[in-house]
């Protein structure tokens, strides 16, 4: 089991402690690290009307729902976890010294404790959600750590400081959501986001892995490269992101869900989290965007297999975005790796020759495997 699974399954028995206590329910002789089957009713019910409300009909999205208690118990109890993990993975992405870290519409804390736990000597959560923060600054005291908490909305001056890193987990599509301008309203914070941070800092944002909110954090990324800054991850592109007008692109991590999410999502029926998914970038203002690995790419799809029978994957990189492919045939030789590859890889090629729709691979072409994505199972 990784760390990072073992840092979740640590703090499991947190959530679940602060949930019982939140509805005045004795623990004594109720199991730690699990909901009795009551109780998993109780909690599923809100979950499916959250699920709904967030990724489906997106009413909730935007609004204070952090001031219902019982919508409050469903995040901490199945959505927490599963930003934990997403914060902690792309958090090890970003590398670097998280010293001094902010962290912007924080909720009840999940990406405060990965922060922590990635090793943060400090960490300042806000978020507009007075109840939101008083369970982040609990779970951070159960489990033996501190964040300092500050009741702030996207309209209000950023505590003062400089971070080494700032974390918007989930913030930015709620925020200003029915605006004509909000994506002038989102670029203006991310502005005075980057004003907040140290030398070297950077910003680390994460949205849902939705149609609307990828395509509009690809618009956000844009714009961003065009004012100077570098994304450091996960695009190796640093021009106009080529996916767009009509494409998107997401990241997606493979997990083993933990018992409680499991069983909430089989009772409420929404999904079980067996992968995790989101659009995220980090991004560094100021910085050289040319300073990249020539001949890198990333690759951004899941495997298609074409009429003609050969396998494609989309790579984007210093070339841009176009299919990598090659026939389906017994592995070997040097693309052997070309038929092991997942979305998210990073990857370097060479003798390919040119298709219809991008590069495909010969008898005489290489593909080496630079980094690969990062698993949890």
């Amino acid at each position: 089991m990784t760390t990072i699974m073992k840092d979740l399954n640590r703090l499991i028995p947190v959530l679940i402690g602060l949930w019982r206590r939140g509805r005045g329910i004795k623990t004594g002789g109720k199991p730690r690290d699990a909901l009795l089957p009551e109780e998993t009713y109780t909690v599923s019910r809100m979950v499916r009307e959250l699920s709904r409300g967030l990724t489906r009909e997106r009413d909730l999205a935007g609004d204070v729902y952090f001031s219902s208690p019982d919508f409050l118990g469903a995040y901490l109890l199945y959505f927490w976890p599963v930003s934990y993990v997403q914060g902690r993975i792309l958090l090890e992405e970003a590398g670097g010294s998280l010293g001094s870290a902010l962290d912007l519409g924080a909720g009840p804390g999940p990406l405060s404790l990965a922060l922590l736990d990635r090793g943060a000597g400090s960490v300042v959560a806000c978020d507009r959600s007075g109840p939101g923060l008083e369970l982040a600054a609990s779970a951070a005291g159960a489990a033996g750590r501190r964040i300092i908490t500050r009741k702030w909305d996207a309209e209000m001056p950023l505590p003062e400081g400089k971070f080494d890193i700032i974390t918007m987990g989930h913030l930015l599509n709620e925020l200003w959501r029915d605006r004509t301008d909000k994506q002038d309203l989102r670029f203006a914070l991310m502005e005075r986001a980057a004003l907040s941070l140290a030398p070297g800092g950077r910003i680390l944002v994460i949205e849902p892995a939705l149609l609307e909110t990828a395509r509009d954090l690809l618009r956000l990324r844009d714009r961003l490269v065009a004012a100077g800054y570098r994304v450091e991850s996960p695009c190796i592109y640093q021009e106009a992101c080529p996916a767009l007008p009509e494409g998107t692109c997401h990241a997606e991590f493979s997990w083993e869900p933990p018992r409680i999410v499991r069983d909430l999502a089989r009772r409420s029926r929404v999904s079980a989290r067996e992968n995790l998914k989101a659009s995220y970038f980090i991004v560094t203002p100021g910085a050289d965007a040319a300073a990249r690995t020539e001949g890198v790419y990333r690759v951004v799809s899941d495997s298609m297999l074409s009429k003609s029978g050969r396998l494609r994957y989309f790579v984007c990189g210093p070339g841009g975005r176009f299919t990598l492919s090659a026939k389906r045939e017994p592995a070997r030789g040097p693309i052997r790796a070309f038929f092991t590859l997942n979305r998210g890889d990073i990857v370097r090629f060479s003798g390919t020759e040119a298709r219809e729709n991008g590069r495909g691979l010969t008898e005489t072409s290489r593909v080496d495997v630079v980094k690969r994505r990062t698993d949890l199972r």
